[in-house]
């Protein structure tokens, strides 16, 4: 694994003012490739001089594109994580449910060509490690947010699994509409629905 993880990590990581100005030319020369042509056929030479710099500065910081790429998505899991976690706290399920859905669409949204690129072309094993850092992250403080509601859950479902559950729900439900019908992610209704399914599903019945 250790071969794998180096591939898709960076060499090192800038400090000074002009090393961080050329990583982030690189980055975001990669990022106009992807959405140009693909990743398939984004080349390292190709970033390099879409971004201006040679391609031993390139190497300097990325072994190859792989790295380049995975840096990419992996500042948008970051992204992403960030508006999640953002304040206001929820204080309620329907609203958790609500701020993770509206969370979700408003990162996909702010760049939906990317988010898909990333999504379908960048091999996920290349940011493995980040995005499930952030999701056992998220889970934990789910099932502090669960067990704080648990009257109010759905009887004999472990809070850990939930969390974990809503998430991966969540997430794949927003993906595809972003890769398959993206004019839906701005109409209020698709949250609304989403939303009352997993209230359904997440509390105990009243009816």
């Amino acid at each position: 694994m250790t071969s794998v993880n180096a591939l898709y990590s960076m060499r090192k990581k800038p400090k000074q003012a002009r090393a961080l100005a050329t990583v982030e030319a690189v980055l975001e020369a990669a990022t106009q490739l992807l959405l140009r042509q693909g990743y398939d056929r984004t080349s390292t030479n190709q970033i390099a001089e879409t971004a201006g710099v040679s391609i031993g500065s390139v190497y300097e910081y990325f072994p190859g594109k792989e790295a380049i790429f995975a840096e990419i998505r992996r500042r948008q899991s970051k992204k992403h994580y960030a508006l999640l976690t953002a304040d206001p706290v929820p204080t309620t399920p329907r609203h958790m449910l609500k701020h993770l859905i509206l969370t979700h669409i408003e990162h996909v949204s702010s760049n939906v060509p990317l988010h898909v690129a990333l999504q379908t072309e960048v091999p996920r094993i290349a940011t493995y490690e980040t995005e499930t850092e952030i999701l056992d992250d998220y889970a934990m403080r789910s099932v502090d947010f669960l067990d704080q509601h648990s009257g109010l859950l759905r009887p004999n479902v472990d809070a850990a699994f939930l969390g974990e559950f809503l998430m991966r729900v969540l997430s794949s439900t927003i993906n595809d509409y972003a890769a398959h019908a993206p004019s839906r992610l701005q109409e209020p209704q698709l949250a609304e629905q989403v939303v009352d399914l997993l209230e359904r599903y997440l509390l105990v019945s009243t009816g």
